[in-house]
């Protein structure tokens, strides 16, 4: 004896609710809730700090004479740039988080709250007010991080050779050597004169042929904005144009052992006379 099954009625889907507020209106409402001001708060807070640390930054890189070159030039007014462009974003997250930590992250009482939040995925407004700031803020980024990289790569002859750069002046060649735990320059085509200290003539291209004769170890020149490592066994190669008189900070940018904080040595940045009488004062031959 066979049975059949009627089959089950079909599954009717929920309708949409007639009654719900627009994305623009559940926006407003939740501003007007108590947490979602006091974050805004947090937020502006965090916003100033942010440029209060970007303020003191500069007035350290400007109080130790920087920037003393073009590429510290634009290296520090790239740095200002993002700083300003990207902090009310950063603002706003961590404030964010730094209040789902203290703000919500003890409820008292025995009950938990019930109250209703907006929810953020179906909020078209919110969505999509997030999606294009922050495409925004990294697109903003990408174009002038590249813009600027490729500036700054030419510009230590990178990518130009510096007789191929407009306003060719012949570039002077130093050999930097690092070892533990000092600074060694040597000038080949100058009579192979070695100084712990660097001399560069002011608005003189200056190319740098970097080693290190143990470890691993880093040339930082600060204010000059020339940063790049120095290998045991290769040479790696950067440059610059000082157009500073001063004097200013060199030291090792990769922990190369114990007495790493003290490998640091000065530039000196002088008129070309003053570098001249330099070279004939360490047995050099002429510079041009």
């Amino acid at each position: 004896m066979s049975t059949t099954q009627n089959p089950p009625p079909p599954v009717e889907e929920p309708e949409e609710p007639t009654n719900r507020p627009p994305a623009l209106h559940r926006a407003t409402k939740w501003l007007e809730r108590p947490y979602a001001r006091r974050i805004i708060l947090i937020s502006g807070v965090y916003v100033i700090a942010i440029l209060a640390v970007l303020w003191f930054a500069i007035w350290v890189l400007n109080s130790s004479g920087g920037p003393a070159s073009g590429i510290m030039a634009e290296i520090a007014t790239t740095m200002i740039w993002l700083t300003i462009v990207a902090s009310p974003l950063m603002g706003f997250t961590v404030a964010t988080l730094v209040y789902s930590l203290f703000g919500w992250g003890r409820v008292g009482g025995d009950e938990p709250p019930m109250q209703e939040n907006p929810d953020i995925r179906t909020n078209a407004t919110a969505v999509i007010a997030w999606i294009t700031a922050t495409s925004l803020l990294a697109g903003f980024l990408v174009v002038w991080g590249l813009v600027e990289l490729a500036g700054i790569t030419a510009g230590a002859y990178g990518t130009v050779p510096a007789n191929k750069q407009q306003g060719f002046v012949a570039p002077i060649n130093v050999n930097v050597t690092g070892q533990q735990w000092v600074w060694t320059f040597e000038y080949p085509d100058l009579g192979k004169i070695q100084s712990d200290v660097l001399v560069l003539p002011i608005d003189r291209p200056t190319y740098f042929n970097v080693t290190s004769n143990d470890v691993v170890h880093n040339f930082w020149a600060v204010e000059l904005g020339i940063k790049i490592d120095a290998n045991p066994g290769a040479i790696t190669n950067t440059g610059v144009t000082p157009n500073k008189l001063g004097t200013f900070n060199i030291r090792c940018a990769e922990l190369c052992g114990l007495h790493h904080a003290y490998m640091e040595t000065k530039v000196q940045v002088v008129t070309q006379d003053e570098f001249d009488s330099w070279v004939r004062e360490m047995g050099g031959g002429k510079t041009l």
